[in-house]
């Protein structure tokens, strides 16, 4: 019978794989299509962009919720292995901290649409534009909480790293802590076509959070992989020695 720890690694495991192919699948979205003007003057672009968003995107949302359900079993198997107690708080940020923040976000998108409404002209007139720091007060709770939630579940993969002494698996979540701390920025810059934020670097820092997302996903998986063949080692060996 497997222990609490090796589920929990293999599940954790599985969930990296799951991310792993949501992020390779989001490539596309990135500058495939053009900008919305290119899409209003050629048809064939629209139409691509919304067998796009049918297919790869109920893809994308199928495979984001499984690695989800993978992280949350994943830790709650590590919290009652023993290992470490943050492992139980890490559970509950992972558990909590998406459906806060995707809450949040729509709460604030909710309050920004009532805005926008409230702040239109009188009939016959310039529509007033919503400042970008009043849109931002929105949005961006629901995305520091998704934030945070990521970087205690980054610390927890990188503490499992360094116990099991598996490189790639530290460097992973080396990697994916320093992209859920720029995620909000680029989320938040893409979103709002912010200059101020990314200037003319916005392409690039898609492109560049999307291959750390990539990077990070693959060395989650095969350390966790890894790790979790180092327990079962070691529990047969303790296995072994128990009953010579």
């Amino acid at each position: 019978m497997q222990s609490e720890a090796v589920k929990g690694l293999g599940r954790l495991r599985n969930a990296a794989i799951l991310s792993f192919a949501t992020s390779l699948l989001s490539l596309p979205s990135l500058g495939l299509f053009g900008g919305p003007e290119s899409l209003a003057e050629d048809p064939f672009a629209l139409l691509a962009a919304l067998i796009w968003i049918l297919v790869f995107g109920l893809a994308i949302l199928a495979l984001g919720v499984a690695a989800w359900v993978f992280k949350v079993l994943g830790w709650w198997s590590m919290c009652r292995s023993g290992m470490r107690r943050f492992y139980c708080a890490t559970r509950l940020a992972v558990l909590l901290g998406p459906v806060i923040g995707v809450a949040l976000l729509i709460v604030g998108g909710a309050a920004l649409f009532l805005e926008a409404l409230r702040s239109r002209a009188p009939v016959g007139g310039e529509p007033s534009p919503l400042p970008e720091e009043s849109m931002l007060a929105y949005v961006l709770p629901g995305l520091l909480v998704m934030a945070v939630a990521n970087v205690v579940e980054g610390v927890s993969a990188l503490d499992v790293g360094l116990i099991s002494e598996v490189k790639a698996l530290a460097l992973g979540a080396a990697i994916y802590l320093v992209a859920s701390l720029l995620q909000p920025v680029q989320l938040l810059a893409s979103a709002f076509n912010s200059a101020a934020l990314l200037g003319g670097a916005r392409s690039w820092w898609s492109w560049a959070s999307s291959a750390a997302s990539l990077l990070s996903s693959l060395l989650l998986a095969m350390g966790f992989h890894q790790a979790k063949g180092k327990v079962v080692r070691s529990e047969a060996q303790r296995e072994a020695a128990g009953t010579a």
